[in-house]
């Protein structure tokens, strides 16, 4: 038998990512819950949830996060270019 032990992720831990441009600030996150790993976009300019996906890990949590937040970027007609998201740890 291993001594190796396997570590599961803590509640809130993950990434996250801010994009803010004139008129446009959204939080991308990509974090695990008790129900298990999420993507999820926060729209801080109109303070409200704008997306919620269930993911398979935090690099496809990233990926889905971003996407959105790029759909969500040409959908609102921002003219700046969407910026090089910087991913932090949380939790």
């Amino acid at each position: 038998m291993s001594d190796d032990k396997i570590v599961f992720p803590r509640d809130g831990q993950g990434f996250r990512a801010e994009v803010k441009l004139p008129g446009f600030h959204v939080v991308l996150l990509t974090t695990h819950s008790a129900m298990g790993p999420g993507a999820s976009v926060y729209d801080a300019t109109n303070k409200r949830w704008a997306f919620r996906e269930w993911v398979d890990n935090f690099e496809d949590g990233k990926a889905k996060a971003e996407n959105y937040g790029r759909k969500f970027h040409r959908a609102v007609g921002i003219k700046e270019a969407f910026p090089a998201l910087e991913w932090n740890e949380t939790g």
